[in-house]
């Protein structure tokens, strides 16, 4: 409820929360194939787990562009998506997928971003 209240006084701020999350993974599960973006997954902020980034469709960069062009960011967690689970370390980062273009969740930015040539 309180998201929902932020995003109609605040508008153009992306906006996410678990149900936020959930919604939209959802209906993109349903109907992904097609192309279509669901109106749950437009103009938000998603932090998807690494380990179910491979159910959604055209995972990683066909995905990543749909929600792009749905002016919605995508943020890749590490693991399961434990709270505040990040890539730290040279092993975490060569887990994200070859060619990602979305965010990446970290909790050391001073030993990821070099790696990331960032």
């Amino acid at each position: 409820m309180a998201v929902a209240a932020f995003a109609a006084r605040l508008p153009d701020v992306r906006i996410t929360s678990k149900k936020v999350m959930k919604d939209c993974l959802v209906a993109y599960l349903a109907v992904g194939w097609t192309g279509h973006v669901p109106d749950a997954c437009r103009h938000r902020q998603l932090h998807l787990p690494q380990r179910y980034g491979r159910l959604m469709w055209g995972w990683p960069n066909r995905f990543v562009s749909r929600m792009r062009e749905a002016d919605t960011r995508v943020i890749v967690v590490n693991g399961s998506g434990g709270f505040s689970e990040g890539f730290d370390d040279a092993d975490d980062v060569d887990a994200i997928p070859a060619g990602w273009t979305g965010g990446v969740w970290t909790n050391r930015i001073d030993v990821v971003a070099p790696l990331l040539g960032r």
